[in-house]
C-alpha cells in the first residue's frame, strides 16, 4: 500500500518520553494507521530508547521502522528521515513530543482529499511535567484561512509555517537545493526554509495537531543552552543567509523572497535574544554591533525583515540600550 505520510521521529536518550509520542500514533484507527510509515531515527541513543521503540516495530510491521545511526544531531536525523520516507507527505515529531490522537486520525483523512505542497495545522506549547497547555500556536493569523487552500504566488502566506506546524510533499525534501546542518542545534529553519523555493500552495487545518513540550532540563531552546552553543546559531545564521544569496541569484518570485527573509528573520530575532541576555559580558556589544552591521550592509532586506520592537530600539540607540535591555531581560526571566 502507497503510504499517504511518512512521520519521521529524531530521537536522541528519550526514554522516558519516546513511548507516548509512539503510542500517540500507534493508536489511530487501524485503517488509518495503515496509510502512514513511522520512521523513529535513533540518533546514536545511550539510554534504552532503541529498545522500545523495536518493541512498537515489532508489534507494528510494515508502519514502525527503526534506522539507527551514529549521533549526528537533529539536522543528521532529519537528512535520514527524508532519505528513507516514502510517503506523498512528510512530517517530523521529535521524540519527546507526541501527537493528539484525536487531530491526527482527523489530519491524515484530510491529506488523502488535498493534493497541495504544505498542510499547516497549529500546535500546543505543554509544560514538561505538569502537562499544562503553556500557549496554543497558530499556523495563521488569518481566521478566515483555516479549511481552505493559499497560494504564495497571491502573498497569501504571511506567516512563517514553523517546523511544528509543517506538513509537506516529501518529493520537495528530497529535491533541497542542501542538506541540513548535522552535529549543530537550531536546524529548525533550516528545515522550513531550504523547501521554499517550490511551496506555492498552503492548506491551512484548523487542528491543533503537534503537542510540544517545553522546560525539559538541557532543551536547546533553554536561554543557556543558546548562549552555550551560540557559535552553533551563528553556524544555522550562516548557511541559511548563504542559501538565499544563492536563491536570489536565481528569478524567485517576489513573495517567496520575502517569505524566506522572514524565515531568516527570526534565527536574527533569536541571535539579538542571545546578545540581549549576555548583554552584561564584557565586548558582548561591540560583536552585537560588528555583527548587525555586516548583516545590514550585505543582507539589507532580511535586516529591515525583523519585526522585534526590542531590536528596533537598540539599533537606533547605536546598542546603547544593550546593558539595560540586559538587566530587564534577567529580571523578567528569573
Amino acid at each position: 500500500m502507497d503510504k499517504i505520510l511518512s512521520i519521521v521521529i529524531p530521537a536522541y536518550n528519550v526514554e522516558g518520553y519516546i513511548k507516548r509520542c509512539l503510542s500517540s500514533i500507534a493508536f489511530v484507527k487501524p485503517d488509518l494507521l495503515e496509510k502512514t510509515e513511522v520512521l523513529i531515527i535513533n540518533d546514536g541513543s545511550t539510554d534504552s530508547t532503541p529498545d522500545i521503540a523495536l518493541r512498537y516495530c515489532k508489534k507494528y510491521p510494515g508502519i514502525f521502522y527503526l534506522h539507527s545511526k551514529e549521533n549526528g544531531g537533529h539536522g543528521s536525523a532529519i537528512n535520514t528521515g527524508i532519505f528513507y520516507a516514502t510517503g506523498k507527505y512528510f512530517k517530523i515529531v521529535d521524540g519527546d513530543d507526541w501527537f493528539s490522537t484525536k487531530e491526527l486520525q482527523k489530519f491524515i483523512e484530510l491529506l488523502e482529499k488535498q493534493d497541495v505542497d504544505v498542510i499547516a495545522s497549529d500546535y500546543l506549547c505543554i509544560k514538561d511535567k505538569t502537562g499544562e497547555i503553556l500557549s496554543k500556536k497558530t499556523c495563521t493569523d488569518d481566521k478566515t484561512q483555516y479549511g481552505r487552500v493559499c497560494y504564495m504566488s497571491k502573498g497569501e502566506i504571511k506567516k512563517v509555517i514553523k517546523m511544528h506546524s509543517l506538513t509537506i510533499k516529501t518529493v520537495y525534501l528530497k529535491n533541497m537545493p542542501r542538506k541540513i546542518d548535522e552535529h549543530c542545534f537550531y536546524v529548525d529553519v533550516e528545515y522550513i526554509t531550504y523547501p521554499a523555493l517550490k511551496i506555492e500552495s498552503v492548506y491551512y487545518a484548523p487542528y491543533s495537531l503537534y503537542m510540544y513540550r517545553l522546560g525539559r532540563n538541557g532543551q536547546s531552546v533553554d536561554i543557556k543552552s543558546m548562549q552555550k552553543n551560540r557559535a552553533q546559531h551563528m553556524r544555522v545564521y550562516r548557511s541559511l543567509v548563504s542559501f538565499y544569496g544563492m536563491a536570489c541569484k536565481k528569478k524567485i518570485p517576489q513573495y517567496t523572497k520575502i517569505y524566506i527573509e522572514k524565515c531568516i528573520a527570526q534565527v536574527i530575532e533569536n541571535q539579538f535574544q542571545i546578545y540581549i541576555s549576555m548583554g552584561l559580558n564584557e565586548g558582548i556589544k561591540k560583536e552585537l554591533k560588528e555583527w548587525d552591521c555586516k548583516l545590514k550592509k550585505k543582507y539589507p532586506r532580511i535586516y529591515k525583515s525583523t519585526e522585534k520592537k526590542s531590536i528596533t530600539l537598540l539599533r537606533a540607540t547605536n546598542y546603547n540600550l544593550l546593558k539595560p535591555a540586559a538587566v530587564v531581560y534577567k529580571i523578567v526571566k528569573h
